[in-house]
C-alpha cells in the first residue's frame, strides 16, 4: 500500500507584504497572549456578575451534523445571545473591553487579523469568518487545560463565560450555545441546568462521517490561522513536526485509522442519545435534521422558534444564507458506507434515514 502524505509546510516568496504580514501577525498573537489567564484584564470586574443569571438553550448533535449554519442562522433572528469568535479569543477583556468602550477596537483588531491571513470562511467550510462569527463555547474549556465537554470541574468556568457575555449583551435574552462534544453529555447538562432546554440536529451519519473527515484531512494540511487562534492544542501539533505527520497518516485517505476513530464515535454518541432521550422532558427538547434544515430553512427555524415560544425579531434571508449544493462521498468512505450503516441502524431507524439517501450540503 502507498501512503502518500504531506508533511512540508508551504513555502513563501519573502516580500515586503509577506514580512508585514508576519510583523502584523507576531505583534496580534503577542498582544493576545499578554490578555492570559495571569493576566486577566476582567478580574477586577467579576463581581458585576453577581446578579447575572441564566436560561442556556444547547444545539447539539455530532461533529458536522450542521450545528453551526443551525447556531449562525438562529442568531440572526435577534433572539439570542450567542458566543463569538471574539467572546472566545478575547475572553479575558470582555468585561474590561465593555466598560472602558474599548469592544469595537479590539474587534477591529480580530477583523484586520482575518484579512491579512486571507481568512474569509473557516477552511473546512464556506461560513464567513467575523469576530461575531458563532463559536462551539468548547473553545475556552480547553484554553484552560479542561475537557472540552462540561464536568464538575469546567462547569465554573463555563458559567462564568456565559455570565459574562450576558452582561455585555442583552441580558433579557436567552443566551443559545453549541458545542458537538456534549452531544452525548446533555443528561448532566439537564441536571446542573435544570432550566435548559435542548436542539437536536440530526444529519445522515454517512455524511456526517464524509465531512468529518474531510475537514480533518483539510486542517492537517496546511495551518489555518483561525484555527489556531481557538486551539492551542492545533497550535502545538503544528509546532512538532511529528505531531503533525502522525496528524496527516492519521487521517490519511489511504488509512482507515482516523475514519475508523470517527465512526465508532458516532456509534458511542448516537447509541447515548438513543439510550437516554426518552429521560427528558418532552417539553425541552425538539429535533430537527440537517437535510431539512436545507431544503426548508424558514420552515425549520419556525419550528424551533415555536418550541421556544419565541417571535423572531430580525428578518432572515434564508435564500441567501443557506445554499445547498450537492455532496460527494469520498472512496474511503463510500467503502465504509454499508459497515456505517450496520453499525448505526437504530440511529438511522429513529431519524428516517436509509444507508443510500442522497445529500446535499450548505
Amino acid at each position: 500500500m502507498n501512503i502518500k502524505v504531506e508533511h512540508k509546510e508551504l513555502s513563501y516568496q519573502r516580500t515586503s507584504r509577506y514580512d508585514n504580514t508576519r510583523i502584523f501577525q507576531r505583534n496580534f498573537l503577542k498582544n493576545l497572549t499578554s490578555c492570559s489567564i495571569e493576566k486577566d484584564l476582567d478580574r477586577q470586574y467579576l463581581e458585576k456578575l453577581g446578579n447575572v443569571s441564566l436560561q442556556p438553550i444547547f444545539i447539539l448533535g455530532l461533529h458536522r451534523s450542521g450545528t453551526s449554519i443551525l447556531y449562525k442562522t438562529l442568531g440572526l433572528t435577534g433572539c439570542f445571545n450567542l458566543v463569538t469568535a471574539y467572546h472566545i479569543i478575547k475572553y479575558s477583556e470582555l468585561l474590561y473591553n465593555r466598560i472602558n468602550s474599548k469592544e469595537e477596537k479590539s474587534k477591529e483588531e480580530l477583523t484586520n487579523f482575518f484579512k491579512t491571513q486571507s481568512q474569509a470562511d473557516r477552511g473546512i467550510d464556506r461560513l464567513e469568518i467575523t469576530p461575531n462569527f458563532p463559536e462551539e463555547y468548547g473553545f475556552i474549556l480547553t484554553h484552560r487545560n479542561y475537557p472540552k465537554k462540561l464536568t464538575s470541574r469546567n462547569l465554573p468556568i463555563f458559567i462564568e463565560l456565559c455570565k459574562k457575555i450576558q452582561f455585555i449583551t442583552d441580558q433579557n435574552k436567552p443566551i443559545l450555545l453549541k458545542n458537538p462534544l456534549d452531544f452525548p453529555n446533555f443528561m448532566y447538562i439537564k441536571k446542573v441546568f435544570p432550566n435548559a432546554k435542548f436542539i437536536f440536529i440530526h444529519r445522515n451519519p454517512i455524511y456526517v462521517t464524509n465531512s468529518f473527515i474531510r475537514a480533518m484531512q483539510m486542517l492537517f494540511k496546511n495551518k489555518n490561522p483561525y484555527t489556531t487562534l481557538l486551539s492551542q492544542t492545533y497550535e502545538k501539533i503544528f509546532g512538532n513536526p511529528l505531531l503533525l505527520y502522525a496528524s496527516r497518516i492519521y487521517y490519511s485517505p489511504d488509512l482507515p485509522i482516523g475514519l475508523t476513530q470517527i465512526i465508532h464515535t458516532s456509534v458511542r454518541n448516537t447509541s447515548y442519545f438513543l439510550k437516554n432521550i426518552n429521560s427528558l422532558p418532552k417539553q425541552d427538547y425538539v429535533n430537527i435534521r440537517y437535510e431539512d434544515l436545507c431544503k426548508e430553512p424558514e420552515t425549520n427555524i419556525s419550528k424551533i422558534m415555536g418550541f421556544l415560544k419565541l417571535k423572531t425579531k430580525s428578518e432572515v434571508d434564508y435564500n441567501n444564507l443557506i445554499k445547498p449544493r450537492k455532496l460527494e462521498l469520498n472512496k474511503e468512505v463510500e467503502r465504509m458506507q454499508d459497515y456505517i450503516y450496520k453499525k448505526m441502524k437504530p440511529y438511522f431507524s429513529y431519524c428516517g434515514y436509509t444507508s443510500n439517501d442522497s445529500q446535499v450540503t450548505i
